[in-house]
């Protein structure tokens, strides 16, 4: 694939918040996200900040002008393979993510920088992976938090079931009792969804965040200790054994520019 043409024409812009709470939106419609990794290596010439750079100065922009109303960059601080770097992209719905790709194709600002970005002779990144979303119905919209006087923790997190079966009912167990446990326990949702497009499917895929990682220790004590949490783990079809075959976690800070961080 043309690199000069991949950010503008690959599957699902660059990231954004549609908006920022189901307060904020008049559809019933469950959001559409994209979350995009892009693998680097550590080199001579600087993947991590020349992509990063590009990102700030003309992809944030971008969004803006073609009306994405949230933005989220972030980079790994424990995980898997660094450096990487994700964004994410939440849309109203699969037509409101066709209107913002036409619009930013439209964007002659934004081509022009993406080809003088793929033009240069030493690659920016290795590969790019991207992920389809569908927001659960028990959290339609992502919830994208205030300002804070640090940067937050954030954790991405993806559940892989052996069936679809049992992704069904993993997003029940979530939709009906365990979103609210996390909220009580102090884990903090940024937006829980389905992969409908992506790799090691069957999965479910979500973020929270935290005002630190002591603040993460508690809320996961809180959460282990839990009343509530203790009594669905036991419900027939919730075990984990039954609708979790394995669990990733990819610890995650929001970029300087990043409007969610």
């Amino acid at each position: 694939m043309d690199r000069r043409n991949f950010l503008a024409g690959s599957s699902a812009a660059g990231l954004a918040a549609a908006s920022a709470s189901a307060a904020q939106h008049e559809t019933d419609d469950n959001q559409i996200y994209e979350l995009r990794c892009y693998w680097m290596r550590n080199s001579k010439t600087d993947q991590y900040g020349r992509l990063t750079a590009f990102l700030e100065a003309e992809h944030l922009p971008m969004t803006k002008r073609t009306g994405i109303e949230a933005q989220g960059y972030f980079r790994v601080t424990l995980g898997e393979h660094t450096p990487r770097v994700f964004t994410l992209s939440a849309f109203d719905s699969l037509a409101d993510m066709g209107e913002k790709l036409r619009a930013r194709a439209a964007d002659k600002q934004w081509m022009q920088a993406d080809d003088d970005f793929g033009a240069q002779d030493y690659p920016q990144y290795d590969r790019v992976e991207s992920r389809l979303l569908r927001a659960f119905d028990g959290m339609k919209t992502i919830e994208t938090p205030g300002k804070a006087d640090k940067p937050r923790v954030f954790d991405l997190r993806i559940y892989e079931q052996e069936t679809f079966r049992d992704t069904r009912e993993k997003t029940r167990m979530f939709n009906e009792e365990e979103i609210q446990i996390f909220r009580d326990c102090g884990i903090h949702p940024l937006f829980f969804a389905e992969t409908i497009v992506g790799s090691r499917m069957p999965n479910i895929t979500y973020m929270t965040y935290y005002a630190d990682m002591d603040a993460r220790g508690k809320a996961w004590r809180a959460f282990a200790s839990s009343d509530d949490w203790n009594r669905i783990k036991k419900v027939p079809k919730w075990a984990n054994a039954e609708v979790v075959s394995t669990v990733s976690n990819t610890h995650m800070a929001g970029l300087p520019f990043s409007p969610i961080k």
